[in-house]
């Protein structure tokens, strides 16, 4: 029998933010060497004590912490994940989607729903990407949860997609630079041009190391602007998906502007209507925040209004890559 809508909304709603508040006060980190009382967790963490030993005994119930007879809280290996020592950093994770500004953008789906606007510019009277830029705390933990997606995605885009064929590879958006790191590694031939804000790639070279800096550019500044010139082959690695149709249109055709005759362009997105890895819930949180997933029909659409034609659609584990040519 299928669960009930409540079964859904409660233990979602409360068991968020208990995990998010337990990573806030880093009960993960200060249990990674044996058990300990709610007292003495509190006396590291600044936590009320009561409270904090009402919290835990919340988590146990869903194998978060486990309780020993003597009242001492330990890890699970769902908690042991949390530990800001793991390499995965999924504590970043549970820092960033239950965070209290995302929370509150969540709660006016209702509002976004109702005017097709996002929530989170009219919660916060301007754009996610805007806070994140004077907000450098969350901006840091929104980086360290795309640094671990990237380590999550790689290996099943190099799978499926040879970069061979290309003598530059433009990544626009591309963060700090860990998804070109990727590609390059795996790409001896190739040449990279990294290409993300100012304030983005201003560590980059502290990934893109070694051999690999040989091979890699890094240039600054602003896609809705204009994107860096001789790649045969742009990639967009979930950047599309952060804007609605006239931005993303804007973006694309930036990249048509610069693109070498002949040249691809490739866009690492989820869609709606895959058959294995639908977008699913995650629409709706691009909903509130400005953004869109879409079907093929739509990415069909989008890049014909940007004069790219969709050639083919690859999948590649959880996200799709769809490839474009000018046209």
């Amino acid at each position: 029998m299928p669960p009930r809508p409540l079964e859904y909304i409660y233990p979602g709603l409360v068991a968020a933010q208990a995990i998010h508040v337990a990573v806030q006060f880093r009960i993960p980190d200060l249990l990674a060497r044996g058990p300990k009382t709610a007292d003495e967790l509190a006396a590291e963490c600044g936590a009320h004590a009561p409270t904090l030993d009402r919290l835990l005994r919340a988590l146990t119930s869903l194998d978060m912490f486990r309780q020993t007879p003597d009242r001492r809280y330990t890890n699970t290996p769902l908690t042991e994940i949390l530990r800001t020592d793991q390499p995965m950093a999924l504590h970043a994770v549970a820092r960033f989607l239950p965070a209290p500004y995302l929370w509150s953008a969540i709660g006016g789906l209702s509002g976004s729903v109702r005017t097709g606007e996002p929530a989170f510019n009219r919660v916060f009277g301007q754009s996610f990407f805007d806070y994140l830029g004077s907000h450098p705390e969350e901006a840091s933990v929104f980086n360290q949860v795309m640094a671990l997606e990237i380590a999550w995605v790689s290996p099943g885009i190099l799978r499926a997609y040879d970069f061979s064929r290309f003598k530059t590879l433009v990544d626009v958006g591309g963060g700090q630079g860990a998804f070109l790191r990727d590609i390059l590694i795996a790409t001896p031939t190739l040449r990279g041009i990294l290409f993300d804000q100012p304030q983005v790639v201003v560590d980059a070279e502290k990934i893109l190391t070694g051999e690999i800096a040989k091979r890699a550019t890094i240039a600054a500044g602003s896609f809705f602007d204009r994107v860096p010139e001789g790649g045969d082959a742009y990639i967009l690695k979930r950047i599309i998906h952060d804007w609605m149709d006239d931005d993303a249109a804007k973006i694309l055709r930036n990249v048509r502007r610069a693109i070498a005759p002949g040249g691809t362009l490739l866009l690492i997105d989820a869609l709606v209507d895959s058959q294995t890895h639908p977008a699913g819930l995650a629409d709706l949180m691009m909903l509130v925040l400005g953004g869109c997933e879409r079907t093929e029909a739509e990415f069909r659409t989008l890049l014909k209004s940007a004069d790219f034609s969709l050639t083919r659609i690859v999948p590649a584990g959880a996200y799709s890559l769809i490839e474009g040519q000018p046209v």
